[in-house]
């Protein structure tokens, strides 16, 4: 099993909401996102605690080289240990992946696509910032230029592009495997509004080109009524009145695609409220849909296969809190329809914000591989 603490830096949120006001554009809009989902990821096992959003200096230091293999093949090039992931140069992934690999010299932006997605990457001096179908990523990931190439972390192939990794730290290789993803398109719709008392930003999917189009506007429909539901509340908190401080209200909104094969479709929606006070106050949803019929599953149904799931995860779930500084104590079992999403070969289960953890740890999520847990994805979608 594999947990991770969200980290909110709640001293520093103040003035990551104020930067939002005066920034412009998306990108000023989404730090504050950033701030509430700050990850740090510890995986058992003995492998290192890596943070995402940090980019590597070019250094006189002789690069730890990582062997980059595809499904168990040697590729020519190599990778990079990275301050917290294996970096990969983006000419393997091109040449060696067969991932289309496009430069804006304008724009200085690298576009990656991979069947029906297109990952937008901006180097800068925190990170390489994605755009993914035209959704904004809160957190950049690890950059680093060698030589004149370009490297990013591999958290970029796994996260949008359909890959899995298993990194062999005594053998210094990473091995990566693609996986056919989905014959769909993901594509983000925008809300923008702007009113005295408050900033109202949402980005959204919507998906299309399934077979089965009754499925697909059952699934729009879904994630229509969560958009138009935050921004109802949205409005609704700004009819207390204006804020006292003569900031505006922030009520921002993203999402990840987080599995997206074996005719499964998995999205965790983000959502995030300042009306002033300490801090704000992030939410998130995971919405997993069946694509043969748009149906929205829950883990029950996802793990129906092995129906004692909780006979796994609830003890497991309880020596990670248990070992966690901080804990509050109370947690018993994951109830009857937990949060979740799915993510590489397993399945992702989090916490409410707040109810076993200090604010500052957010959301505790857990990680069980599907093989722990004794279900295939693919028989999940039948």
């Amino acid at each position: 099993m594999t947990t991770r603490i969200s980290k909110v830096i709640a001293a520093a949120l103040a003035v990551v909401l104020i930067a939002v006001i005066t920034i412009s554009g998306l990108e000023g809009s989404v730090a504050a996102l950033a701030a509430a989902s700050n990850n740090i990821t510890g995986k058992t096992g003995g492998s290192a605690t890596k943070l995402q959003g940090a980019t590597v200096r070019n250094s006189d230091q002789e690069p730890a080289y990582v062997q980059i293999t595809l499904k168990g093949k040697p590729l020519k090039l190599q990778g990079i240990q990275g301050q917290q992931d294996v970096l990969v140069p983006l000419e393997l992934i091109e040449r060696g992946l067969k991932v289309k690999v496009k430069y804006d010299k304008g724009s200085n932006r690298y576009f990656l696509r991979r069947d029906h997605v297109v990952v937008q990457l901006t180097p800068k001096e925190d990170g390489a910032w994605a755009v993914v179908n035209g959704s904004t990523q809160v957190l950049p990931y690890e950059w680093n230029e060698l030589n004149g190439q370009p490297y990013v972390s591999v958290k970029v192939l796994t996260d949008h592009l359909g890959f899995t990794s298993t990194y062999d730290a005594s053998k210094k290789t990473l091995d990566l495997v693609p996986h056919k993803l989905n014959n769909i398109r993901v594509t983000t719709r925008v809300v923008d509004k702007s009113i005295p008392e408050a900033t109202i930003k949402v980005e959204y999917p919507q998906v299309s080109e399934l077979k089965n189009k009754s499925a697909e506007r059952k699934i729009n429909g879904i994630l229509q009524s969560k958009t138009d539901e935050f921004i109802k509340q949205s409005l609704q908190e700004t009819k207390s009145g204006p804020p006292v401080s003569g900031h505006t209200y922030q009520f921002l909104g993203n999402y990840t695609v987080t599995f997206n094969r074996d005719g499964l479709l998995s999205i965790l929606l983000q959502y995030y409220s300042y009306t002033e006070g300490a801090h704000g106050n992030p939410t998130r949803e995971g919405l997993t849909f069946r694509l043969s019929d748009g149906e929205l599953l829950t883990l029950d149904e996802v793990l129906k296969d092995n129906p004692d799931y909780r006979k796994i995860v609830d003890p497991a779930i309880t020596k990670q809190l248990e070992a966690t500084e901080g804990y509050f104590g109370g947690f018993k079992t994951i109830g009857e329809n937990p949060s979740y999403y799915l993510k590489n070969d397993g399945v992702v289960i989090f916490l409410p914000l707040y109810e076993y953890l200090p604010y500052v740890n957010g959301f505790p999520e857990f990680y069980f591989p599907f093989s722990e847990l004794g279900v295939k994805p693919s028989k999940i979608a039948r």
